[in-house]
């Protein structure tokens, strides 16, 4: 059964009608402005600073979460299929994280689709996470740094793993990635059984995927989809959190086993009752609010 926290998010995204038949810069503006994450009463942290991440022919913005004068760090990248989200809408989440983790989380905006098309993003979150390693010194980081992300910003936190890996660079010392958008799916068994009616649609998620892709070709391209990779090896330690009535679920846990089999220490929790985007619904669902901070908890663990 559905947490029941959610009847009243899914009842409203149920008669909001076809989001993926509206302009994609007004629908950015819409999902912006109602992320619950960037709305309520702001947890109280002891340091947020705003930085600018200037990279070759572009700044990114960036903001860092320090509840404890912590010495590691994790590298996050939002969610929102690649045209949406930033750091205002996942601001009090990841206040969140910093106070229940106690290790500094540094939040990474990255170009947004249909604007910029793959690679923008991924070459963003891959260049951001180098530029950080090089300079930890000016965050305050002296311990190992990690990455983690939710939906889109999972995908983007797995894929710079495999060009870390690829290029031999700088690679994240742990990867969280809360329900990963892994690659194209249409006939798993989560796709087909949760499509409609809770939340984010399969019809959504073919709409986010044709913003982010600029051919066919790019589908196949393991940085845009990391579960289609020839080799799983050598990659960090890996936390992957799954929701029970989410259609990406089977391809995300097919990720796990694939971690695994390749000699990954990787940890798979499924969310009993959860939907995709559970882990910035954790103000409406206490269900919610525990697998967040069980996570956070345990990434000083893996650092």
């Amino acid at each position: 059964m559905v947490d029941p926290d959610f009847k009243t998010l899914i009842e409203l995204s149920t008669n909001a009608g076809d989001m993926t038949a509206i302009e994609p810069a007004m629908l950015r503006n819409f999902l912006n402005e109602s992320s619950l994450s960037s709305q309520g009463e702001k947890i109280k942290i002891e340091e947020i600073k705003d930085y600018k991440i200037k990279l070759d022919g572009r700044a990114l913005n960036a903001r860092m979460y320090d509840d404890a004068n912590s010495k590691s760090a994790i590298v996050y990248y939002h969610g929102g299929g690649f045209l949406f989200g930033n750091i205002e809408t996942h601001d009090n989440y990841c206040r969140f994280l910093a106070k229940e983790s106690k290790v500094k989380i540094i939040s990474v905006e990255y170009r947004l689709a249909p604007e910029h098309k793959f690679p923008d993003a991924f070459n963003d979150a891959y260049d951001s996470f180098q530029y950080i390693s090089r300079k930890r010194r000016e965050f305050g980081i002296e311990g190992p740094i990690g990455v983690g992300g939710d939906s889109a910003g999972a995908n983007l936190s797995a894929a710079l793993c495999l060009k870390c890996r690829d290029e031999g660079s700088e690679m994240p010392a742990m990867q969280i990635l809360f329900y990963p958008s892994l690659a194209p799916d249409n006939f798993s068994r989560s796709f087909m059984e949760y499509s409609d009616n809770y939340v984010i649609t399969g019809k959504m998620i073919q709409f986010f995927g044709s913003m982010y892709s600029r051919d066919m070709e790019d589908l196949i391209n393991p940085y845009f989809s990391p579960l289609i990779a020839d080799d799983f090896s050598n990659l960090p330690p890996a936390i992957i959190i799954t929701n029970e009535y989410d259609p990406l679920r089977d391809p995300e846990e097919t990720y796990v086993k694939k971690l695994r089999q390749a000699g990954v220490k990787a940890v798979g929790i499924r969310g009993i009752g959860m939907i995709h985007g559970s882990a910035t619904d954790f103000e409406i669902s206490e269900g919610a609010r525990n697998i967040v901070k069980m996570v956070a908890r345990i990434i000083p663990d893996y650092l």
